[in-house]
């Protein structure tokens, strides 16, 4: 259980590069496997474009404003920070918990016989002397990863981003949001935001909202169940013939 914890936090910050090996002077043969990953991944893209159309152009004018703002919120190297940042904090706290923070169900028996109470950080070492080294070696390769998906998804979403603004905002209201963005407390806001999602108030606020969200979900089935009523049943499908 230690290990797929500290795998599963590491794994997410970083996307490793596979290389393929190659025979100089001839072409390497793909593998059937990535043959048939690189069809699904085409038959995916496919959908994704029919569920999410190219949109048309977005104004000249507006779509170079919109830029600046895009380069204010989402500056190079963006999504390294926000998801080593964000991962490695979930990491450290989850190494701090304690026998007894976890759902009873997850509890080890002596924790829950009121033998000591260690926590998830102590197990780990007690299991691997080199516990803590590792896991810095792992961050640092995750980090590095992570930078390099970043140099990828940073100018499209960028570019995204800047389409979206130049088409929900006009020019007056693009130039009043570059202004604000130029001051040190727009920069800020600008540079920020994305983490302020992810920060823990906010985080906190979402979870502590589920028990009564829980709550609304009976009556929620019911009235669905009661709009789905209000027409016949769908025909039985015939069995099929064999």
């Amino acid at each position: 259980m230690r290990a797929m914890i500290l795998g599963a936090s590491l794994v997410a910050l970083s996307t490793p590069a596979v290389s393929a090996a190659t025979v100089p002077h001839k072409p390497a043969m793909p593998h059937p496997a990535a043959t048939k990953s690189a069809a699904d991944m085409s038959a995916v893209f496919a959908m994704f474009d029919k569920l999410f159309p190219p949109q048309p152009d977005p104004d000249p004018a507006r779509l170079v404003l919109a830029r600046t703002s895009a380069a204010a919120m989402w500056p190079n190297g963006a999504y390294a920070s926000l998801m080593t940042g964000m991962m490695g904090n979930v990491f450290d706290r989850v190494m701090q918990l304690k026998e007894s923070d976890l759902p009873g169900k997850v509890r080890s028996k002596t924790a829950a016989m009121g033998g000591e109470d260690r926590s998830i950080h102590d197990d780990a070492v007690a299991a691997d002397p080199y516990f803590d080294q590792r896991s810095a070696a792992m961050k640092q390769v995750a980090a590095e990863e992570a930078g390099k998906v970043s140099e990828i998804l940073d100018p499209r979403i960028r570019d995204g981003l800047a389409r979206s603004m130049a088409r929900r905002f006009d020019e007056h209201q693009l130039g009043d949001i570059n202004s604000f963005f130029a001051t040190p407390s727009g920069h800020a806001l600008a540079t920020q935001y994305m983490q302020v999602w992810v920060d823990p108030d906010m985080m906190r606020s979402i979870f502590t909202s589920m028990p009564e969200m829980m709550k609304l979900m009976p009556d929620m089935m019911q009235k669905m169940k009661a709009a789905s009523e209000k027409y016949p049943s769908p025909p039985k499908k015939a069995p099929a013939k064999h």
